[in-house]
């Protein structure tokens, strides 16, 4: 038996990507090569390809199956007619991404979900980029903030049971794109350290002070008080309903991101939601640590409100 490598190596060569493209041709053996069919069983992703070559297109042709690519073959409405015009391919994101309900909608995505015939390359070069598509069609994933790259990458960690890959993030129930990580961190590697150091950074998070209000003739401000310090009054993590995400990162890592009730994860049931709740409830005295919180599944959350076991 020859044992060979199930992926081909981020720095291989030009000739060992052309040589896989025409062995993924020739066991598929369809009129048109598409992203989707060439990653169910490629040793390296689509996108990757794109990147090195430039576009999909370009590394069919180098590859000598150039009559394998969507390019040159727009419709509209997958019939034969007229040029697809940009205003229509904006039209068609802009609706896919109200089905998926994401803000920003993938290559892949468009891929899958299109009903006009043209690859996804191709209006990345129509537009210059995939990144100028998203903002001509308004949807740019720049307006989310650094605690939102973080939430979505939890909750697809959480998905996964795992740390994803980068390729995960552009898949259900990711919302941002890798590429998006990518631009705004500098390398997906750079957007995980930063991942793990917001994780960390809440370990030292500094109590948060009340501020008493201050009347004044303009009306009612906030304002440090000037007292003691054994006289300061401070809300303590623990004593907040909150569980922030660095905590729920811990909570969920510990019990495997797993339900601890009935032992049930996104990983390996369809339509599984994991939560992170008190077990003690906070409105009896529950203390958000991380003795007192445990993951649980959305069925066995369901209704359990402030009970409490005596």
């Amino acid at each position: 038996m020859k044992f060979e490598l199930s992926r081909l190596a981020i720095n291989c060569s030009n000739e060992e990507i052309i040589a896989e493209i025409r062995r993924v041709d020739s066991l598929i053996n369809k009129k048109c090569l598409s992203y989707d069919d060439f990653n169910q069983i490629a040793k390296i992703h689509a996108n990757t390809i794109k990147k090195r070559f430039g576009s999909w297109h370009r590394a069919l042709a180098i590859s000598g199956l150039e009559h394998k690519s969507l390019k040159g073959r727009e419709t509209k409405n997958r019939g034969h007619g007229p040029r697809v015009a940009n205003e229509q391919l904006i039209a068609e994101v802009q609706k896919i991404a109200r089905q998926l309900g994401k803000e920003v909608i993938t290559m892949d995505d468009f891929q899958r979900h299109s009903t006009v015939l043209i690859d996804p390359g191709t209006v990345a070069l129509r537009f210059g980029s995939w990144t100028s598509f998203m903002k001509a069609a308004g949807l740019n994933y720049h307006r989310f903030s650094n605690e939102e790259y973080f939430e979505n990458l939890l909750k697809v960690w959480t998905h996964h049971g795992r740390q994803p890959f980068a390729r995960e993030m552009d898949q259900d129930p990711g919302t941002i794109s890798k590429g998006a990580y990518s631009y705004r961190f500098g390398s997906w590697r750079k957007a995980l350290e930063a991942f793990v150091e917001r994780m960390n950074k809440d370990e030292a998070e500094p109590s948060v002070d009340l501020a008493p209000e201050k009347i004044t003739e303009s009306g009612t401000s906030k304002v440090a008080p000037k007292i003691e310090k054994s006289e300061e009054k401070t809300i303590k993590p623990e004593d907040r309903r909150g569980i922030n995400l660095s905590l729920r990162y811990k909570v969920l890592n510990r019990d495997n991101f797993k339900c601890v009730r009935c032992g049930r994860s996104p990983a390996t049931c369809l339509g599984i939601v994991l939560h992170v709740d008190h077990k003690d409830p906070f409105s009896k005295t529950g203390k958000t640590t991380l003795e007192n919180l445990e993951t649980k599944c959305n069925d066995c959350n369901i209704g359990k409100g402030n009970r409490h076991v005596e």
